[in-house]
Formats: structure tokens, sequence, C-alpha cells
């Protein structure tokens, strides 16, 4: 935990430095950066290309139209490429947790969740931003958003809140190894769950799923609450501009209730041999 500013600053500094040498890894390797550039702006790009064919076949998706669902699909994308450049280690954490990879972060005078997640940017999530961003732009044209330093403020907090929640999730389901001493990857199933219901909006499917997404494991938070109350479109739950910051809310608690069951595993760790 971190409890002065000088510590706060030594973090931020490390970070710094964390950024800097994994800019530097990536470029040594031109033609792999080159093959992410292409490969990952492509699948997210196809997959708004269906929702474009989905609504020229059969009209709006519950009530969205076009450029409202390019704008939450947008949303969606970037806090995506986020995750993945801050969080997406939280996929692989059984495999730490198995080979005593953690042995190392426990020597060193700084958080071991910290350690974990920042001394190993994923840079190439970058490459998920670039579709994110461009299709966020086009949704925001063909909606006539009104573009004020309100409003990017709004976008800016609500990314935050989205990335939390993403990121503690992550770090929730990653933290089951310390308990179940397995090495079970939940990257591919988490991101099936979250491609379905934060690029959609959820309220086409069943209120009683509606009410899980949204109270018990609340990706409904990440894109969807936030988009309809910057868009103006109702919901059952909550409308308004004032949306994007009770997601930034729900991704603090969310964090915070992950760092708190992280911890509670790490304790149970037992090194390298177990």
């Amino acid at each position: 935990m971190i409890r002065t500013f000088r510590e706060l600053c030594h973090y931020l500094d490390v970070t710094i430095h964390v950024i800097k040498m994994a800019i530097m890894t990536i470029i040594e390797y031109p033609s792999n950066i080159a093959g992410w550039m292409i490969s990952n702006p492509l699948q997210f790009i196809m997959g708004f290309a269906i929702i474009k064919f989905v609504v020229e076949s059969f009209g709006q998706i519950n009530g969205w139209t076009y450029g409202q669902l390019a704008f939450l699909y947008g949303l969606s994308v970037i806090s995506h490429a986020l995750s993945m450049i801050f969080f997406v280690q939280g996929w692989f954490m059984g495999y730490y947790v198995i080979e005593g990879e953690f042995d190392r972060y426990l020597t060193r005078p700084l958080s071991v969740l910290y350690q974990f997640f920042f001394t190993n940017i994923n840079i190439f999530g970058v490459t998920d931003l670039i579709p994110g961003i461009l299709v966020f732009i086009y949704g925001c044209v063909k909606c006539e958003i009104r573009v004020t330093p309100f409003f990017i403020l709004q976008v800016v907090v609500m990314l935050i809140g989205a990335t939390l929640i993403r990121g503690g999730i992550y770090i929730l389901l990653g933290s089951t190894s310390f308990h179940t001493r397995s090495a079970v990857d939940f990257g591919q199933y988490t991101q099936e769950i979250m491609d379905k219901t934060t690029m959609y909006p959820i309220s086409m499917y069943p209120e009683s799923m509606q009410f899980i997404l949204t109270y018990l494991i609340p990706v409904g938070w990440i894109s969807f609450y936030p988009a309809s109350g910057l868009l103006g479109i109702e919901n059952n739950v909550i409308n308004g501009g004032f949306v994007p910051f009770i997601t930034l809310l729900v991704g603090i608690v969310v964090m915070m209730v992950a760092g708190l069951y992280f911890g509670a595993g790490l304790k149970k760790y037992e090194s390298a041999g177990n």
C-alpha cells in the first residue's frame, strides 16, 4: 500500500522507466510489432463490420442505431486495449503461482501486486487502441456529439473506471490460483464474456442477466451504462451525464476488492517447489 506522496512519486518513476524499457524492447523487433499492428486492428474492424451487416439487415439492435453502436463499440475496445497494456498478466497468474515466480517479487521493497502488473507492461496492447479510437470517433460523428471539455473529461474518467473494472476482474480470477494451486488460464473465457457484454447493449439480454451484469459482475458499467448516459439513451438503471463518474467509482471498488482478495491469496503462496 502506498502511504506517502514521496512513495507515490517513487512508484510513478519506476513505472515510467518500465514503460521506456518495454518500448525499447519492441523496437528491437520491428517485424513483430508490424505483425501486431496488422492482425490486432483487423480482428476488431471485422467485428465492427459484422455489426454493420446486422444493423443493415435487421435494423436497430434493441433500439440502438448504427452510430450509437459504433460509439459503444469504440469505448469498449479502447478500455479493452488499456486493460491489455496494464492488466493482461492477470490471465496467467496461475503459472506464476505454480512456478514460484512470485519469489522475486517478495524480495523487493515494492508492492507485490504492483510489481506483478507494472513491471510487465504489455506495450503491444497499444495496437488495440487504433481500431477503438477510430470507431469511437466515427460513432461521435454519426451521433453528432458536441465535443466539449466536459465531454472529454467524462470519456477520460469513464475509461479509467472501465479499465479498473476489467483489471479488477482479471486480478480476482487470477488470484483464485493461490487457493486452487491450479494454472488454469482464464484469459480466453474472460475475453469472450467481455466481448459479448461490453461491445453490445446488455439491454438485449434477459432481465436476470442484466441484473448479474450490473450488480454481481459489473461489466455493464464498462461501456453500456456510461455510453447510454453520454448519448442520452434511457435504461432501467440510471441515466445522465454523471454516469461515467459512477463507472470510476465502481472501478475503484472492484479494484479494492480484487486487491484484498489478492493479498489474502498471497498469504497462501508456498513459494517455488509447491
